[in-house]
């Protein structure tokens, strides 16, 4: 039979904190999971963990393969997958212990496309809510879906679980080595699924890890990444008619930095770029072609 729930774990260098998020998932109270591991050509002993707890729990497999990157290992691990909903999970987050259950038992209950969760992002100092669900609600509108997942201005793929059967029949698939690759794949899919309901009582628990590859120093690749990324958010959103907010429409792209200064900011709206020194001072604007 095939399982109820896959959980893709994409590894990269995380041996310190792998075991934790591991340990959340085996622990969970719905049995009837998957438990997708792909080591991503990591550097470190994170491949021994993985070996050492896919040896006790036989619902583990371990993928190897070289580096892709996050978009990269999570399409390995979606290829893999055979349950009726997938869940993805980073390896330096963990989960609730009912978290598995209470999102699927949610989503059958509504017959739902997808069922969201809330996140808590833990610092070494403190926590608090990204995203905070009090209540269950049901979407069925992309307005809807949108603003109750809070998209913009957070495209969190982590703490949802979604339907298998729609992501193949949307094709969706993660863009690889590059960042910000959850924003194109979030955008498709509440603005194509069906049904959304949110879940109330179980969290994500989101580790602020400053090393991570979207946490660590901006570099122009990533600052590229990002600007083509929302550049195609705001293209979709006016071609299904979704309306945002000016704020979510203005794309920012940083042009030239000193010592971790941003001098000077490109900021595109409505087919009108503007370079602000400072980020507040307008020096120049111009239409784009």
């Amino acid at each position: 039979m095939d399982p109820k729930v896959s959980v893709i774990v994409p590894v990269y260098n995380v041996e310190q904190l792998l075991p934790r998020c591991l340990d959340s998932i085996v622990a969970q109270t719905l049995h009837e999971i998957e438990i997708i591991c792909v080591n991503d050509g990591s550097p470190d002993r994170s491949i021994d963990i993985l070996n050492r707890y896919a040896a006790q729990d036989a619902r583990i497999c371990v993928i190897s393969q070289e580096n892709r990157g996050l978009g990269g290992a999570r399409n390995r691990g979606f290829e893999a997958a055979r349950g009726e909903y997938v869940l993805y999970v980073d390896s330096d987050d963990w989960i609730d212990p009912d978290y598995c259950r209470a999102l699927y038992e949610a989503a059958r209950e509504a017959d739902a496309d997808v069922a969201c969760a809330s996140i808590l992002k833990t610092r070494p100092s403190h926590s608090k809510w990204t995203i905070h669900y009090e209540a269950r609600q049901e979407a069925r509108t992309p307005g809807d879906r949108f603003r109750i997942a809070h998209c913009p201005p957070d495209f969190y793929v982590m703490n949802k679980l979604m339907r298998r059967d729609v992501l193949l029949q949307l094709g969706l698939r993660f863009r690889e080595r590059v960042c910000y690759e959850d924003v194109e794949y979030m955008m498709r899919l509440l603005g194509e699924c069906g049904t959304l309901v949110t879940v109330p009582g179980v969290v994500y628990h989101y580790m602020f890890n400053a090393s991570s590859i979207t946490k660590s120093r901006q570099t122009p690749k990533k600052q590229r990444d990002k600007y083509e990324a929302h550049l195609h958010f705001v293209a979709y959103a006016d071609r299904i008619g979704l309306h945002l907010a000016p704020k979510y429409r203005s794309v920012t792209r940083r042009l030239f930095e000193w010592c971790g200064l941003t001098l000077l900011k490109q900021k595109e709206c409505d087919g009108v770029r503007t370079w602000r020194l400072f980020d507040f001072l307008p020096v120049w604007r111009s239409r784009c072609r």
